[in-house]
């Protein structure tokens, strides 16, 4: 099998799984009240959404460059904005392109190298990493009571059934002890578990993982504008959670719900965005609703519907800016093809 065919088929079971996604989300759905639910959402509100999210890319297209200042490249601003969204473009086609994509861009039209690009952001993605895993704590701490009380109605079922519903009447109680036996017979055999093949790739990914973590969180100390950095860093997921909690006002339904909702919906939102999808595609939906629907009451279609809304828009936002970046990206490529990039590799 040639790469170009297995890039197709990699690519296309992303497809074929971003729309199973979405069927399993919309299945049990009344798809037209949905989208008459959609059609009445105020465009105010989430023009407001649009505007926070362009704040957050510009954000992180000057904190991208503070990171490359110790590299000895220092790109204009608009350049690497202009890569960064042709990157979020690029993952609207192939999941997880969009790190590679961008950094080649900024080859093309500032002549940094790919290599040195692209450990920034490794870097980059470190901090948003332990960003999120603070967020998620965040909602567990401010939210106890409603995380708590969804675990022990909804999944150990301890008031469907009664006195016979004990925690050992749930799946969740075998999957427990199965989980417990397979980590005490790894215990046991790991000297034997860690020779396979399989095993040990794996086990050299995860601390390979885990020193890049450690590597980017570290890369820090090297910046002269820490606090700069730190800051936009910030900054960027507080319009992240921004543009959350205003999209709530567009949908009549979600507009009462509470700013500490919207931190909520903020991390569910960010984890369903995660999955190797095209653009959270079906994953983003699914997660989003059950959230609205099972920690704040929402019917099921209203929370379909917000976040159709919220991601659609910003879908749509990545789309037509960053076509219009690609466009200007490779007239910038041509210019500076023109003017000799190697003597004046940031002209333009």
């Amino acid at each position: 099998m040639t790469s170009l065919t297995k890039n197709i088929f990699k690519y296309s079971i992303t497809l074929i799984l971003s729309a199973l996604l979405m069927w399993y989300a919309l299945r049990d759905q009344n798809i037209q009240l949905v989208w008459e639910k959609i059609k009445e959402a105020k465009i105010t509100w989430v023009l407001t959404g649009i505007l926070l999210n362009l704040i957050s890319h510009l954000s992180r297209a000057r904190r991208w460059n503070l990171l490359m200042e110790p590299l000895g490249v220092q790109p204009k601003l608009h350049r690497t904005f202009i890569a960064l969204m042709i990157g979020y473009f690029a993952n609207l086609v192939i999941p997880r392109m969009g790190e590679v994509t961008r950094c080649a861009v900024l080859k093309r039209t500032d002549n940094v190298p790919v290599d040195k690009a692209f450990g920034t952001v490794v870097a980059e993605r470190v901090f948003d990493f332990i960003c999120l895993l603070s967020l998620i704590g965040l909602s567990l701490i401010l939210e106890f009571d409603r995380f708590s009380g969804f675990l022990y109605e909804k999944v150990l079922n301890k008031e469907a059934s009664g006195a016979e519903a004990g925690i050992t009447s749930t799946p969740l109680f075998y999957a427990a002890v199965v989980l417990a036996a397979g980590l005490a017979i790894c215990v046991v055999c790991w000297n034997k578990i860690k020779s396979i093949s399989i095993v040990e790739k794996l086990t050299t990914f995860a601390v390979n993982f885990l020193k890049g973590l450690l590597e980017g969180f570290l890369s820090v100390r090297k910046l002269s504008k820490r606090k700069e950095f730190i800051f936009h860093t910030l900054f960027i997921w507080f319009c992240y959670y921004l543009m959350t909690y205003v999209v709530f006002f567009a949908i009549d339904a979600t507009a009462l719900l509470s700013p500490i909702a919207g931190l909520v919906i903020l991390v569910i939102g960010g984890l369903g965005m995660s999955a190797p999808v095209q653009g959270g595609i079906g994953a983003f939906h699914k997660l989003v609703t059950a959230a609205l629907e099972g920690f704040y009451s929402v019917n099921k279609e209203d929370g379909m519907a917000f976040s159709f809304v919220i991601h659609g828009s910003q879908t749509m936002m990545v789309i037509l800016v960053g076509g219009l970046c690609f466009i200007t990206a490779f007239l910038i490529s041509r210019k500076v093809k023109t003017n000799d990039i190697g003597k004046n590799p940031n002209l333009g």
